[in-house]
């Protein structure tokens, strides 16, 4: 095997490939162009036979394209994380020392995790379950949520009522019944639920009025623009490590248990850091 670029003129214009492409092929099956060659060598009989012997070869071989598909998103993905994590360290204060912010698990957890997540997000309701599973045997742990509407009017008034829910110390009863409903909730079906697990009601529709618990919301949006988040769920683990997507419960123990190792092997080796 050997790395050998291939002019893909004919691919160029998907965004798919920047002048040159490499890929691992065996080199008797692509014919070699040489890495100093241009398009103005080629007459427009060879450049045409070029860009016909590269597509045939494509067309056969669909997975070099996919993987070079996969690499750049991976690549692209990488460097958003990045960016996002100089973030996170730029803001801890507004993510972490927010007093508002609703917290679950041990609350005196020597570890924390931070939750961007909209109520009617798919994965996020699938996240849910998983954190509860997550919680059982991870015991020192202290979770965040930070509430967004991504999915429009009806995520902005659930919110309202799982922080206004707060207010009463029922943030997390109101909390699971509303990522355990299968449909978007009127207001009417929040204040059934609410009454369920027993919430004031009356007090919850006046504190869901009020703008402070607006403001609240408007400061979650703001900071996950701030951080460069684009979806839910995102999260932050151990305060340093950003994580967009749904992860499973084994997965994110996993990953919590490896940056809280690497924090603290920094921490007694600051000068190795």
């Amino acid at each position: 095997m050997k790395k050998i670029y291939i002019s893909l003129l004919s691919f160029a214009s998907l965004g798919l490939v920047n002048n040159a492409f490499a890929v691992d092929v065996p080199q008797a099956q692509v014919p070699v162009a040489s890495p100093q060659a241009s398009a103005s060598n080629f007459t427009a009989a060879q450049l045409g036979e070029i860009e016909k012997t590269v597509a045939d070869y494509l067309t056969k071989h669909p997975d070099v394209v996919m993987a070079a598909f996969q690499a750049g998103m991976a690549a692209q993905q990488k460097e958003t994380v990045v960016k996002m994590e100089k973030a996170v360290a730029e803001h801890k204060d507004k993510i972490f020392k927010d007093s508002k912010t609703p917290i679950a698990g041990n609350l005196k957890g020597s570890k924390s995790l931070v939750v961007f997540m909209d109520p009617y997000c798919g994965y996020c309701k699938k996240f849910h379950g998983e954190l509860a599973t997550f919680l059982t045997t991870n015991k020192d742990v202290k979770i965040l949520y930070k509430d967004i509407p991504i999915m429009g009017k009806d995520s902005t008034l659930a919110i309202k009522a799982m922080l206004a829910a707060k207010e009463q110390g029922k943030y997390d009863q109101l909390q699971k019944a509303v990522f355990s409903s299968d449909k978007h909730l009127k207001r009417k079906d929040l204040l059934k639920l609410a009454s369920s697990v027993g919430i004031d009601t009356k007090k919850l529709e006046a504190d869901m009025k009020d703008k402070g618990i607006q403001a609240q919301i408007d400061q979650n949006l703001e900071l996950s623009k701030a951080l460069g988040i684009n979806g839910t769920p995102t999260l932050i683990v151990g305060e340093t490590k950003v994580l967009p997507g749904y992860v499973s419960a084994e997965e994110l123990a996993k990953l919590l248990k490896e940056t809280s190792a690497s924090a603290e092997n920094k921490a007694a080796n600051p000068k190795s850091s």
